[in-house]
């Protein structure tokens, strides 16, 4: 079938690097770099409040640090998260209301709020908590045009076209 026996030797190396760079790119699309997991129940107001939500605090005080180069200058800054939290398998990061900031409820305000946080931690949306008022709001953007990814699906697609190949080489063989 083959024609030397190394060519099936190269043909399974081929093989498990390709699945070993589909794994690493998955788990890096996971969100787990920034995001120090807490080990330890995280008590307190909110994420009891946000725990009677559904919610699962995973972090708290989350810090992102940025670094901004203008031409020839560069500078640093960093973004800050309250908490993190799941649910139903998504990442969600969660901004605690401050008296002396009050949110403006419009499309363009919450954009210019939030969705910064959300693409640069990868997250599904934001939990808005106002401890004041006792309420609680589930914040998510869509673009309009761009499909929404699949996430593990798409892997376990990718693999079994991997492996389909890999079979139909070697039955051509």
């Amino acid at each position: 079938m083959l024609r030397n026996d190394g060519d099936l030797l190269v043909l399974v190396l081929l093989a498990i690097l390709i699945v070993y760079s589909l794994a690493r790119a998955w788990s890096r699309a996971e969100w787990n770099s920034t995001i120090q997991w807490s080990t330890a129940p995280i008590r307190g107001e909110v994420p009891e409040w946000l725990e009677e939500e559904g919610y699962d605090v995973v972090a708290a005080k989350q810090r992102l640090p940025l670094l901004v180069r203008m031409g020839e200058k560069e500078m640093e800054s960093r973004l800050y998260v309250d908490y993190v939290a799941r649910k139903n398998n998504r990442t969600y990061l969660v901004f605690q209301a401050k008296a002396k900031q009050p949110l403006r409820i419009s499309g363009s305000a919450l954009r210019d709020r939030f969705l910064v946080y959300v693409l640069a931690f990868q997250a599904a949306g934001v939990v808005y908590v106002d401890p004041y008022s006792r309420s609680c709001h589930t914040i998510t953007f869509f673009v309009a045009g761009v499909p929404l990814p699949k996430g593990k699906r798409r892997v376990v697609s990718h693999l079994v076209t991997l492996v389909l190949g890999i079979l139909i080489a070697i039955w051509i063989q």
